[in-house]
This record gives structure tokens, C-alpha cells and sequence, in this order.
């Protein structure tokens, strides 16, 4: 330990005398620590992390599946003889359907995701609140809020507990604030309902909307569980025939959620960041190289003096791993400042599959991992010059010092195969920029079938309790369309029950007449109720026949539909759509350009329009689009004044531009091109400095043969030819190994490229004369400077 702590502070003495030295190496390990940090605390958030309940492994999931082997819930008869008669669970707990509540008495009015579930839900779990406490058996009326929602909503206000709010009219209190990483089902939920079931519930075994958890008895088997909740409903199918004959019960351990459809994406990530780290290390054990050949002399003395090999080795080491704990702490700095950006990324109105992920924080598991990469860089950084060091030839380097000789060129050195390394995973990574960077500049430039310039959309989801569907909910919409058209500014207005690109679809079934004359059944097409002036309000183009008139509001008016030319082109192909009918009353009034409804992916579908109060649905999604003379956001205060001026308690939320939603429709593509050209820019700048560095150390140290050769009549040009030379040769060689590692990360990267090949030529080749052309200037200052040395000079300073 004392000869441990000599090294320490030898180290420590050694990088400080050497401030410029120290600085570029902990930078350069700290930017490949920091990103890889970074992305492993997404990594862990979107995939890795295991359920944040206790001993998660006991814990199940019980659902059912009918005669034809179709998924379905439980039914809350079921359930209550499940309880009454199996013995493999210490308890089962149950949740309803999800819901949306309008939520007024805490601040502006919300829209609010709530799940209903059994009193007993978080103690099976066993969830502890960050703030207050769960429900209590057969507790009512009373509510927990999830982490996030508390932040948004509430302010992170620590008094929440206790306060009084009304969902749906109806007043609940909170009792709970659960902690950051808790979720239930999904992580999108803003807050849980204290549930029981009532004496009907109780005897129902038909309606099936219940889903059901579970936590096995120590020393039960998951097989042991199956069977016996098996047998449980063979003989309820015996008792309720109609309703459980056929029916068998699964039970699966309960999984974490992740995203299993951004997994090519993912691995491309990590690839890219493991890339960077290795492009750094290499870079840091180049000049740890350069210093220990420095320092030869040095060495020959200590070890004549009567050190022994292993402990020169060790104080090389010892100072590597000084070096890497220094950018392990400034890594964790910039994997914050990385967090923020990747949560930047992320769209504001998250869709369900990554709900939660505005929450990625630098964790304990994060920052073991920022802990291992920094013991592990240490060591590697430090492995080949302790090796070198440890080799040292005493007597020759007491007799020639630093000096190198050699003809210049004349071997291929450590230093040169980390050059290649380092151009052969830079290359790697400029490719796969290049590749995500041109799929996304695809993908954001396909025309979506509507304007999306100039046009707010603001969503207002009915309050259910005040207003039904129907003539109700019509009216109140009118109303507030007519105090929007009114606002200075607004040039048309409209609402629409399903914003485009806003996460949800509805799906119609319509009939068409056979030839025969019978209706063919079960013709799908997306379906969107709007009020008249829509397409002109979205910029959506009027091809045949008329838009929606004020007189197709009445209830008792024609019913009329108007379709889009992608459904017009599959059903009455070479014919005019317009007049047509289409079942079961609807006739057919208009054509208009197709649109992309959910994605910028692939080809317009079918999609059939009906005036809102002809067939009212989904009140929850209506959503007002409101194009503008001017910046759509300055008119945001004067929309929610339109809504409040009519009903102070109705939500107004996602306010935002269509230019904002079609955006956040990309997203997967915008983060994965985003951060790969990050990390390329960074091993770029890299692989440039160890070019530069190596090429640089070589003629420094090669200043006596280069003047002994100028002294001889060498030209200046040619002894620029010989550098520039080797450092092109080993730059080519590793463009070459890199086109081939680059050809296996295409293959992980097909499946998220929209309309780009893998190999596409541009992408490569603009990669290739990028580096080429940046090594090629990194070469170029040593080279000068090589071409610049006076033999004389050069030969007396030896």
C-alpha cells in the first residue's frame, strides 16, 4: 500500500506538470465515457429495467382466452371463485379499463389517464409512495397520482396530499404521490382510482373487462399455478356453461415494457457509442505511448537505480487509471447534459409505448456503468505502454536517449495500426449517419396531403357529464367554433374527431353493393368526423363534388359522406366516386386528396369523412384546427379564452402547431439520425487528432534523421511525400476495413431506413471523401513542419 500511494502521487505530480497533456486525455475518455453513459441510461429505461415492484419474480399475470384461442380479460365473476378457491397465491389483484376523467379543481381543467383498481392493487405489489400513503381496504373515493403527473400538474407540490378533485364531476382525494419509476400496466397512467366491485359485479361471469395480477406463494412453481387455476375454471365452464365453456387460463410471469419495435435502432446506438469509446481509447493510449517513448530515459535510470520492471509497469498503469477516474467524473458531467438532450428528442405528447421516458435520469445502475468503463478504459488505455515501459532496453536507451533511428517509414508501428483502427470506426460511424441522416430528410419530406403551415391545433375533450353525444355536444362545439372564427387572426376553423399524426385511428366498416345487388359487408376504411370547413382549414384538396355544408349538421339531414381519392381509386376504379352509395345510408357527396393518417410511412390508406353530427364518436379526441394569418402560437391564450368563455371547467390541452404534430410523428428517426451524427462528429474529431498526434510525434521524433536526410540533398517535397505517404497508406487501408465493418451495420439499420438503400453509393462515398479529406489535413500541418527543418539545426540540437 505505501509503494501504491508513492504511485499515486508520483502519478498525480507527473499530470499536473503536464496540464495540456492531462486535459486532452481526460476530455477525450470523457466524451466517450459520458455518451456511452448517456445511452445506457435510455438503454435501461426503454428496455433493460425490470418491474419496480418487490420480489417482481413471484408476481403474474392471469388473463383468459375464449374457444378460439383469442386473448381476453376476466370476467369479475371468475375472478371472485378464483380468490375463493386457489391456494398457490398469496393475493390477486385486478384493475378495470383505462379511462379518460376530466379533471377540474386543481388548477386548469386536465385531462387526466386514470386506471381503476382493487384497494389492495399496490400492497401486492409492493409499491411504497413517494409522498402519503395507498388505499386501504375497501377504501372509495379516493386517488393516487403518478410521479410525473405530480410534477406537470401540481408543481411538485409536497402538500397535494389530502386535496379535494373532481373527475368527472365526481370528488375524490389524494392520498398518494407514487415514486419516479413506478407504473402499472403503462407508464402513461396519470393517476389510479380506488375500485371495488359491487354485489352485480360480483355475479357477473359474462362481461369481461378486468385485468388480473397475481403474487405466488414461496415454494409454488408457475406450473403448479397453471394447473390448479386450470382445474379452477374447468369447473366453472361446468357450472357456467354458456358463458366459461372453452376457456382456459394463462398465467405468465409479469414483464417490464419496452420497445420492442426500436430494437434495430437501439443496437445501432450502442454499437455507435461502444465505436466512440474505442476510437477514445485508442486516441488516449496513442499519447500515453508517445509519453512513455519520451520517457524511456527516464525509466533506464529508475530501473539502474534498482526499480524493478513490474513496478514501472504498475506506475505507467497507475497513471492511466488516474487519467480515466478523472473522465469517468467529467463523463457523468456531459451523460447529463446528453440525458437532457435525449429527452429534448422525445415529443412532448408521448404516445403510450414510451411513456415514461421523460424520465430518464442518471441512475445507480447508470453510474456503475460510468464506474466500470472508467476502471476498464484505465486499464486498457494503460495495458500496452506498461508493456513497453516494462520492456525497456536499459543499456540502449542509456546510450541513445530518446532518439529514434531508422529510415523513415520503415516500420509499421503500434501507433500506425491505431491510426487505421480509428479511421476503420470512424468510417463506420459517418456511414451510418449518413445513412439515418438521408432516411430522415426522406422521410421529413414526404408530403402528408395537408398543409400543415400556419395551422394550430388545439384539443378539447368533451366533458362527458355535462355533455352527451349528439346534438349537445354538436352545439357546444359550434359554439366554440364560432368564438374561434371570431378571434383576429383566424382566417377558418374546423374540428375534427381524429387528428392526423396525433397517435389515434378509427377504423369504419362500410358496405359497397354487389353486383348482385346485395351489400358486400366489412369494407374498412379509416373513418374521422368533421364539421364543415375542415379541408379547407388543413389545406386538404377538394377534387370532385362539394364539402360539407352547415345544412349536413342537422340531425335529420341527408346523411353524406365525402372520401378520400385512395379509397375512390380502390372501389370505383375508372369511375366517379361522387353520388355513389355507401352503406348502410350514406351517399357520397365528394373527393379529396389522400392524406397520411398515422405515419409518413408507406402509401395513403382509405379514409371516409361524415359531418360530426350525423354519427358522433369519440368526443374525448375532438380537436380544433385552426389555421392562422400569422405565428399559429400567438393565438394559443385566445383559443382556451373561446373554450372558458363558454365552460370555465372544459380541458383545453395539446395546444400545439400541425407543423409540431407531424414532428412528433418522427421522432424514432429524428433521435436515432440526431445521435448518430452526434457520435460520428465526435469520432471524427477523434480519429483527426490521433492522426494529427501520431503523425506529429513521429516528426519530433524523427527530426535528426529528417535533417540528416535534407543535409544529403533529400528535397524538401519528397520528405513531405514520404509522411504524407504512410499516413495515406494506413488511413486507406482503414477505409477499406471500414467499408466492410460498415456493410454489417447497414444490415442492423434495413429495417429503420425509409426509401434508402443499404448500400447506398452517396452515403458511403460522402463518408469516405469526409475522412479522406480530414486525415489528409491532419497529416498535412506535421508534414509541413517536416519539410521545415534545418539540418543544421536539426543536427546540433542532437
Amino acid at each position: 500500500m505505501q509503494t501504491l500511494w508513492q504511485d499515486l502521487r508520483y502519478g498525480l505530480r507527473l499530470l499536473a506538470k503536464s496540464p495540456g497533456f492531462t486535459i486532452v486525455a481526460v476530455l477525450t475518455l470523457a466524451l466517450g465515457i459520458g455518451a456511452n453513459t448517456a445511452i445506457f441510461s435510455f438503454v435501461y429505461t426503454a428496455v433493460l429495467r425490470g418491474l419496480p415492484y418487490r420480489e417482481p419474480s413471484r408476481l403474474v399475470a392471469i388473463w383468459q382466452k375464449d374457444a378460439h384461442g383469442e386473448t381476453d380479460s376476466v370476467s369479475p365473476g371468475d375472478l371472485v371463485a378464483w380468490e375463493r378457491t386457489t391456494h398457490s397465491f398469496e393475493g390477486l389483484a385486478f384493475a378495470g379499463r383505462w379511462k379518460f376523467y376530466t379533471l377540474t379543481g386543481a388548477n386548469e381543467p386536465d385531462e387526466v389517464w386514470a386506471w381503476p383498481v382493487s384497494t389492495n392493487l399496490f400492497q401486492l405489489l409492493g409499491a411504497r409512495p413517494f409522498l402519503g400513503r395507498t388505499f386501504s381496504p375497501d377504501e372509495s373515493g379516493a386517488v393516487v397520482i403518478s410521479h410525473q403527473y405530480w410534477q406537470k400538474h401540481f408543481a411538485s407540490d409536497r402538500h397535494v396530499i389530502g386535496r379535494s378533485l373532481a373527475l368527472d364531476g365526481e370528488q375524490y382525494t389524494v392520498i398518494g404521490v407514487m415514486p419516479p419509476n413506478f407504473y402499472f400496466d403503462s407508464p402513461a397512467a396519470d393517476l389510479w382510482v380506488s375500485w371495488s366491485l359491487t354485489p352485480q359485479d360480483i355475479g357477473d361471469h359474462e362481461n369481461r373487462f378486468l385485468s388480473v395480477v397475481g403474487r405466488l406463494k414461496r415454494g409454488v412453481t408457475l406450473r403448479r399455478a397453471r394447473l390448479e387455476m386450470q382445474s379452477i375454471q374447468n369447473h366453472l365452464a361446468s357450472v357456467y356453461a354458456k358463458e366459461d365453456s372453452g376457456r382456459t387460463v394463462v398465467v405468465d410471469r409479469m414483464k417490464a415494457q419496452g420497445l420492442a419495435d426500436f430494437q434495430a435502432a437501439i443496437v445501432a446506438l450502442v454499437g455507435a457509442v461502444l465505436f466512440t469509446l474505442l476510437i477514445a481509447c485508442v486516441n488516449v493510449a496513442n499519447m500515453f505511448l508517445g509519453r512513455g517513448a519520451a520517457r524511456q530515459r527516464e525509466m533506464a535510470v529508475r530501473s539502474a537505480l534498482g526499480a524493478r520492471r513490474w513496478r514501472l509497469a504498475r506506475q505507467l498503469l497507475t497513471e492511466t487509471l488516474l487519467v480515466s477516474v478523472l473522465s469517468g467524473l467529467a463523463g457523468i458531467v456531459l451523460a447529463i447534459a446528453m440525458i437532457r438532450l435525449l429527452v429534448h428528442l422525445l415529443p412532448t405528447y408521448a404516445p403510450q409505448e414510451i411513456a415514461g421516458l421523460h424520465e430518464i435520469t442518471l441512475n445507480l445502475p447508470a453510474l456503475e456503468v460510468a464506474l466500470a468503463l472508467s476502471v476498464v478504459t484505465g486499464i486498457a488505455v494503460g495495458l500496452l505502454p506498461a508493456l513497453r515501459g516494462y520492456g525497456v532496453d536499459l543499456s540502449e536507451s542509456l546510450r541513445n536517449g530518446a532518439a529514434a533511428v531508422g529510415p523513415l517509414g520503415s516500420r509499421v508501428h503500434v501507433r500506425d495500426l491505431f491510426v487505421l483502427c480509428q479511421t476503420a470506426l470512424a468510417l463506420i460511424l459517418l456511414v451510418g449517419a449518413g445513412l439515418m441522416l438521408r432516411s430522415f430528410h426522406r422521410l421529413a419530406t414526404v408530403n402528408p396531403g395537408f398543409n400543415t403551415n400556419h395551422v394550430l391545433t388545439v384539443r378539447v375533450p368533451l366533458v362527458a357529464r355535462k355533455y352527451s353525444q349528439g346534438v349537445a355536444s354538436a352545439s357546444f362545439y359550434e359554439d366554440v367554433l364560432q368564438r374561434i372564427r371570431a378571434v383576429p387572426g383566424v382566417q377558418s376553423a374546423a374540428m375534427v374527431n381524429d387528428l392526423p399524426m396525433g397517435g389515434f385511428r378509427t377504423t369504419g366498416y362500410f358496405s359497397l353493393p354487389k353486383n348482385s345487388g346485395g351489400p358486400e359487408l366489412g369494407i374498412p376504411a379509416g373513418l374521422q368526423d368533421v364539421s364543415p370547413g375542415y379541408f379547407r382549414a388543413m389545406g386538404i384538396p377538394l377534387l370532385r363534388g362539394r364539402d360539407f355544408t352547415p345544412e349536413d349538421q342537422r340531425k335529420d339531414s341527408t346523411k353524406v359522406a365525402i372520401v378520400d381519392e385512395a379509397m375512390a381509386r380502390r372501389y370505383w376504379p375508372g369511375q366517379d366516386a361522387v353520388g355513389k352509395p355507401l352503406y348502410p345510408d350514406n351517399t357520397i357527396v365528394g373527393v379529396v386528396g389522400d392524406t397520411r393518417r398515422d405515419s409518413l410511412r408507406g402509401d395513403p390508406e382509405p379514409e371516409v369523412y361524415i359531418p360530426y353530427i350525423q354519427h358522433p364518436f369519440a368526443s374525448f379526441l375532438i380537436t380544433f384546427v385552426i389555421r392562422t394569418a400569422s405565428d399559429p402560437l400567438s393565438l394559443a391564450q385566445a383559443m382556451r379564452k373561446a373554450v372558458w368563455e363558454i365552460d370555465h371547467d372544459q380541458p383545453v390541452i395539446q395546444v400545439r402547431t400541425m407543423d409540431n404534430v407531424v414532428a412528433e410523428s418522427i421522432w424514432r428517426p429524428r433521435l436515432s439520425a440526431t445521435l448518430l451524427t452526434i457520435l460520428a462528429l465526435i469520432a471524427l474529431a477523434l480519429s483527426t487528432a490521433g492522426v494529427y498526434g501520431v503523425l506529429s510525434y513521429s516528426v519530433t521524433r524523427r527530426t535528426h534523421e529528417i535533417g540528416i536526410r535534407v543535409a544529403l540533398g533529400a528535397h524538401p517535397h519528397d520528405v513531405l511525400l514520404a509522411v504524407l505517404g504512410r499516413s495515406m497508406l494506413f488511413a486507406a487501408i482503414g477505409l477499406a476495413a471500414g467499408t466492410l465493418g460498415s456493410l454489417a451495420l447497414t444490415h442492423v439499420l434495413r429495417s429503420v431506413l425509409f426509401g434508402i438503400k443499404p448500400t447506398d453509393p452517396v452515403s458511403f462515398a460522402g463518408a469516405v471523401l469526409v475522412l479522406a479529406a480530414v486525415a489528409l489535413a491532419a497529416s498535412y500541418i506535421p508534414a509541413q513542419r517536416a519539410m521545415r527543418v534545418d539540418p543544421m539545426v536539426a543536427l546540433r540540437h542532437e
